[in-house]
């Protein structure tokens, strides 16, 4: 007997480390996979690209004003007169037919540079969609490190309880031979199948947390619940030997300030209010335009000869003198904007600097207690073992082994969220630098 249970506890040993450790199984999804389908199939990154679509036909609505408008227009009508018009000789004939037709264009030659500060704020919101872009990629790419995460801590859970079931059926079928054979009592009968049905209990409560964390995950993924399959994510994994190093946090500050795409956007909405500063003061210059302009009327017949054309051409000169005020009030509302856009992005700094920090905190935090319990992990187990044998040649008391046990549970418990917290803590402190994605 004492030998069986060296066999058994050695057999779910090795099946655990195995599940650990052990290789992506087929249909299974990892981390990457997941990545990957976010990014081709999440909506949020498709209406991003729809977004950028629209601010490169704004850059070319505003180089549009550095060519001359052309137009042409055209009309008939007919006059019918009164017959007291005619009496009185003012209309010779009853009715009158009058035609049409001219073409005329305009080129501003000069507008007080506002075309170009309006191109080059166009250009600027073009860059900014497409940081916006990166960023939607970046919250989105640590969103579903978040849901997956989740779903493997409940299914590591789930195969602890299993354990811890499949600990206690043992458990049960050895009192139930001892209670048939007279060495056994009916109180460690029920202790053991009580504690076996509380196993199965918290079994399904995290196999029904892990389809809430798929769902959620799915949703992420651009999947449709209704018409899909749930994803699958992978078992988790041991640690490696560079997810317990520390980090780099001077780089990755170094890395933020430089890369991070809402700080891209702040830079960017900076520049965008100097530029509308710079569109504004085109109110005070004067604008040039020249204008020219080609028709032909005839009253009669819509058959136009050279005889019934006509042309001109202008230089216009405009100069706003007085508004009222307006004008100076918009620039002043204009540097303001900057001034406000220029605090958002000092702001935005700090925080970033601060997330960052509290992060690389949370991720050293999650090695040494990972560590810790892998340690003290083995000392419970090592202690659970020698209890259990004791307990099977009835030299300690059913209240110890119960209490040994579920200290081992809640250890393997506090080792699988201990991991994932260190996998989620990785992820969260790359979304905070912008390291997690880079096009």
């Amino acid at each position: 007997m004492k030998n069986q249970h060296q066999v058994f506890f050695s057999y779910l040993l090795l099946v655990y480390l195995l599940l650990i450790s052990g290789p992506v199984m087929a249909g299974q999804m990892a981390l990457d996979h997941a990545f990957e389908k976010a990014l081709a199939g999440n909506p949020s990154v498709q209406a991003m690209a729809q977004r950028i679509n629209q601010s490169r036909e704004r850059v070319i609505q505003a180089r549009a004003a550095y060519y001359p408008q052309v137009s042409m227009d055209g009309s008939v009508s007919r006059l019918q007169a009164s017959d007291n018009d005619i009496a009185a000789s003012l209309a010779s004939r009853q009715s009158q037919e009058y035609y049409n037709g001219s073409m005329s264009a305009k080129w501003v030659i000069f507008s007080g540079f506002s075309r170009k500060n309006y191109v080059r704020a166009a250009l600027l919101g073009q860059d900014l969609e497409e940081a916006g872009q990166v960023d939607v990629i970046r919250n989105l790419l640590s969103s579903v490190a978040a849901s997956f995460h989740v779903a493997q801590l409940a299914l590591a859970n789930k195969f602890i309880a299993s354990s811890n079931r499949t600990f206690y059926a043992k458990q049960l079928e050895d009192a139930r031979i001892k209670q048939k054979a007279g060495k056994g009592s009916l109180s460690d009968v029920l202790n053991f199948n009580t504690r076996m049905n509380q196993a199965q209990i918290e079994m399904e409560k995290f196999i029904a947390q892990y389809d809430v964390a798929r769902a959620s995950l799915a949703a992420l993924l651009g999947d449709n619940v209704q018409t899909k399959d749930l994803p699958d994510p992978v078992f988790p994994e041991t640690e490696t030997q560079k997810e317990m190093a520390l980090p780099d946090t001077k780089a990755l500050m170094a890395y933020a300030l430089d890369n991070r795409p809402d700080l891209i956007q702040s830079r960017l909405a900076v520049k965008i209010a100097q530029a509308n500063i710079e569109t504004v003061k085109s109110k005070f210059f004067p604008e040039i335009s020249l204008n020219g302009s080609m028709g032909m009327n005839r009253t009669g017949s819509g058959r136009f000869e050279s005889n019934d054309l006509e042309n001109s051409i202008s230089l216009q000169f405009s100069y706003p003198v007085f508004a009222g005020g307006k004008d100076r009030a918009a620039l002043q509302e204009a540097r303001f904007a900057a001034a406000e856009a220029e605090f958002e992005l000092r702001n935005l700094k700090n925080q970033v600097v601060s997330q960052i920090t509290q992060d690389c905190f949370s991720l050293t935090a999650a090695q040494k207690q990972l560590k810790l319990y892998r340690e003290n992990e083995k000392l419970v187990k090592q202690n659970r073992d020698m209890v259990a044998k004791e307990y099977q040649y009835g030299k300690t008391s059913l209240v110890n082994l119960n209490e040994v046990q579920n200290n081992l549970s809640e250890t393997r418990q506090q080792i699988a969220l201990s991991l994932i917290s260190l996998r989620q803590a990785w992820y969260e402190l790359k979304a905070s630098s912008g390291s997690i994605y880079s096009r």
